[in-house]
């Protein structure tokens, strides 16, 4: 038999979730054949056979966390007899010693379901407890997955077993109670929160049933406002599972927060320069201002290797190649892919990067070693209209630099008020590695290169 196990995806990563399984015990599969997908800190990708065969065992539930090696499946190679895969026992039957013992009883209106091995085979118990469902199932459909339809991150959501109206004609469309909620996707539930609208209320036309983004707007356009509250959002109180990536980031901050003594150094540069030639170049490319921070960035850190370093319990790294992170929002938290070698790379080379590396963000589809690495951190809410903010370091880095946005301002020059553009950063420096004379002497190099951006094309 074949074992298909959590794998470590990463250094920090330790566990995993599993969001659906594509194939159930006893169904045949293919080598290279995708057997189930799983939920990491960072992304979210399909474990596929490794061999021809059977699926004999499912080791771990929808909607479970695993540890890393942990087993999630076995796979019987063709001709080997699945190890608990047949014909099931009628709800009378009894075989100690190698069989199965089935009990059903309805009690109280729901079930709840045991699974325990005893004597070489299994003890199913199926007794309804307290007047509700215990067992918990996750519906998922993989046709009209989100992440085919939207591009957004399939999300799996734990629920009781679905109620189906059997006497509902074959062609009607088949609606789907999801614990009290209807089928939605995420973005679908994004707006009818942010509108104000009831899920309950709509009518979905998606695939079996499920309420889209068009349904929301659709209702959101007839339905009466509260007088003086025009488009004012309804607030529901309801709890959010916490997500793989989310419980990582709650993690990695607190690791940087506490054991990290950070100190902060804001200057303020006049791009005016640099926004001019950015307008030029993007009649050529499409360029953003955070493409020229990036290049920036990188070619300060070569006259300042004391910034590109780590901490190390007996030595201080100082890293031979440049890689920058660029922190990209996401709806589940921050995450980083890395530009790497960004010193050595155009700032046309590293804005055509960076909108790859965002839209794989967007799916879910990075690679370990694309956002792992990194030597240096960027963060830019210019876009967001923040002038100044400070920002946490990612570790092992030692230092990360907060761009506000980019405003012309009033300003002196030579004893006159002009009017330039201005925009703030603050650099956050571990005080392990980074002394403030040398944070101040990296900002003054990185205003030589963004107050004189044509050095950035040379």
């Amino acid at each position: 038999m074949a074992e298909i196990i959590m794998p470590k995806m990463g250094d920090a990563m330790t566990e995993g979730k599993v969001v659906r399984w594509y194939k159930k015990p006893g169904e045949a599969v293919k080598k290279g054949e995708p057997v189930l997908e799983i939920e990491t800190d960072k992304v979210n990708l399909d474990l596929e056979a490794e061999q021809d065969g059977t699926i004999a065992e499912v080791a771990a539930q929808e909607g479970q966390v695993i540890p890393v090696g942990g087993r999630l499946a076995m796979i019987s190679a063709p001709g080997e007899k699945p190890a608990g895969v047949g014909p099931r026992p009628s709800a009378a039957t009894a075989a100690e010693g190698g069989g199965a013992t089935q009990k059903i009883a309805a009690e109280g209106g729901g079930a709840t379901q045991k699974i325990a091995a005893e004597g070489g085979g299994a003890t199913q118990k199926i007794a309804a407890e307290g007047g509700g469902a215990a067992q918990q199932r996750r519906v998922t459909d993989k046709k009209d997955s989100i992440k085919h339809t939207t591009g957004e991150y399939a999300e799996a959501i734990e629920m009781k077993a679905p109620r189906i109206d059997r006497t509902a004609p074959v062609s009607a469309p088949l609606r789907v109670v999801e614990g009290g909620r209807r089928r939605s996707s995420p973005l679908a539930r994004k707006m009818a929160r942010e509108m104000g609208v009831s899920l309950d209320a709509i009518e979905g036309s998606g695939p079996s049933g499920r309420i889209i983004a068009k349904d929301v707007k659709a209702v959101e356009g007839s339905r009466p406002r509260l007088p003086g509250q025009p488009g004012a959002p309804v607030l529901h109180e309801q709890q959010i599972p916490l997500s793989a990536m989310r419980r990582t980031i709650a993690k990695r901050l607190a690791e940087s927060t506490g054991p990290i003594p950070h100190f902060y150094l804001t200057a303020d540069y006049d791009v005016t320069n640099l926004m001019s030639l950015r307008q030029q170049m993007n009649e050529i490319v499409k360029i953003s201002v955070n493409d020229f921070v990036i290049k920036a960035a990188a070619l300060a850190l070569r006259h300042h290797p004391n910034v590109n370093a780590s901490w190390g319990d007996e030595a201080i790294t100082q890293h031979g190649e440049i890689h920058i992170g660029v922190a990209v929002s996401t709806p589940e938290g921050l995450i980083t892919p890395v530009v790497r070698n960004a010193d050595q790379k155009s700032v046309a080379d590293i804005a055509a990067e960076v909108r790859a590396l965002a839209e794989k963000v967007k799916n879910r589809k990075l690679r370990p070693e694309e956002y792992q690495g990194s030597t240096f951190t960027i963060s830019n809410l210019g876009a967001w209209g923040i002038e100044e903010f400070t920002a946490i370091i990612n570790p092992p880095n030692v230092a990360i630099l907060a761009i506000g946005t980019a405003a012309p301002q009033p300003v002196v020059v030579d004893r006159q008020i002009v009017v330039r553009d201005r925009m703030k950063v603050t650099m956050s420096c571990d005080h392990r590695v980074v002394d403030g004379a040398a944070g101040a002497e990296y900002l003054r190099t990185l205003r030589q290169y963004l107050e004189q951006p044509v050095r950035l094309i040379l």
